[in-house]
């Protein structure tokens, strides 16, 4: 058989690879694969009166934003809220109209828009504060 695929497959995006078998056999084999945007972490949390602060590490390379979610739910299954900031150099959100006493739940994920299609990393480990 012979693989043949499109070049640039390193970087984020959706791509196809073909499989043609040569003979005896007969026929070929297309599958589609997607390549997303490498994930961080979330570097610190600080709350103040129904606020609180965010930071995350910088990923500059194949990413174009970041998506912040936080919730009350420790499983994240209800009530969850999303942030997203649009530009790769930002590392850091303020998050207002907190509940006072609550513990808040938090994870976040890299963006990378391309061709009108975004692509999300994996998210990452999740994070809690109680907030003042």
């Amino acid at each position: 058989y012979s693989v043949s695929y499109a070049s640039g497959c390193k970087k984020v995006g959706t791509y196809k690879v073909k499989i043609t078998f040569k003979k005896p056999y007969s026929g070929s084999y297309t599958k589609t694969f997607k390549i997303n945007p490498r994930g961080t972490s979330v570097k610190s949390l600080k709350a103040s009166k129904k606020k609180l602060s965010v930071k995350w590490s910088k990923q500059s390379k194949e990413t174009s934003g970041y998506q912040i979610q936080y919730t009350t739910d420790a499983k994240f299954k209800k009530s969850i809220k999303t942030k997203t900031v649009s530009k790769n150099s930002t590392t850091s959100a303020t998050l207002g109209s907190l509940k006072s006493k609550k513990k808040y739940y938090f994870k976040v994920r890299c963006s990378k828009t391309v061709k009108g299609h975004t692509y999300y990393s994996a998210y990452s480990k999740i994070k809690s504060i109680k907030i003042k």
